[in-house]
């Protein structure tokens, strides 16, 4: 529901949750990607023109 542009408090609302319980969600689901991209860009050794690169692949494939 957050994705789709829902607030927080209609989140809880819609799920009979407590809003702090949705928001604690929340951050547990924002920490696992970030983890995961941590883990897997260590010690990369790019150069310049590859990442530009990687940029340049990543925003032709957003919608």
């Amino acid at each position: 529901m957050l994705p789709e542009k829902e607030s927080i408090r209609g989140v809880a609302r819609a799920t009979g949750h407590d809003k702090d319980t949705i928001c604690r969600w929340l951050e547990i689901a924002g920490t696992h990607p970030k983890e995961v991209t941590d883990y897997f860009l260590i010690n990369l050794n790019l150069k310049r023109v590859e990442v530009d690169e990687i940029w340049s692949y990543i925003k032709s494939k957003k919608m």
